[in-house]
């Protein structure tokens, strides 16, 4: 089937021309007060990914032949890249989630650090959630996607070294539950 590159393009504008993948804000909220980014931290995300899932498939054999069924839906880890800044505020956050999470640097456990020690801690105590909103071209908001029950599992570390220059920037790696569109 034949087309024109007029037709394309016309096709492609009506569409709103397509997603740009740079225009985007995060928002990366705790449960409580101790965890997640403020308004002025969260504009340090500058990388992150729409999730993606995966249905695995259960296999079965009758009569000596393998048959697939759908199985389980699976998330793999989110991923954000956060720019430094020189008050370590957004880092020390995660860190802090991340201590709140495991415990005292010790091991020690206690109601504050390592809540699962405790009798009548929940999970929710340290999961927070997190929401990207795509953005059209025009300033408005696009596709929201709100991730649920998300926390830190790696807190990359940073280089520093003189040859090079620029912002500092690490990777977080969250684990979370699922994931939903909003809008």
């Amino acid at each position: 089937m034949a087309f024109t590159v007029s037709e394309f393009k016309s096709n492609i504008a009506s569409n709103g021309g397509g997603a740009r993948p740079n225009l985007f804000t995060v928002s990366i909220s705790g449960k409580t007060q101790a965890i997640g980014f403020d308004a002025d931290e969260n504009i340090l995300v500058k990388a992150a990914q729409i999730p993606g899932s995966t249905i695995a498939a259960q296999t079965l054999t009758y009569l000596g032949r393998p048959i697939k069924y759908t199985g389980f839906r699976t998330y793999d880890n989110w991923t954000t890249t956060v720019m430094n800044d020189e008050n370590f505020t957004a880092r020390d956050k995660i860190s802090q989630w991340m201590r709140l999470i495991t415990g005292k640097f010790d091991g020690e456990r206690n109601k504050t650090f390592g809540p699962y020690a405790t009798a009548g801690a929940t999970a929710s105590y340290f999961e927070g959630d997190a929401t990207i909103t795509q953005l059209k071209k025009d300033g408005t908001d696009g596709p929201k996607y709100k991730i649920e029950n998300i926390w830190p599992t790696s807190l990359a570390a940073i280089p520093v070294n003189w040859g090079t220059d620029g912002v500092e920037t690490y990777d977080i790696e969250w684990c979370f539950d699922t994931f939903t569109r909003i809008s």
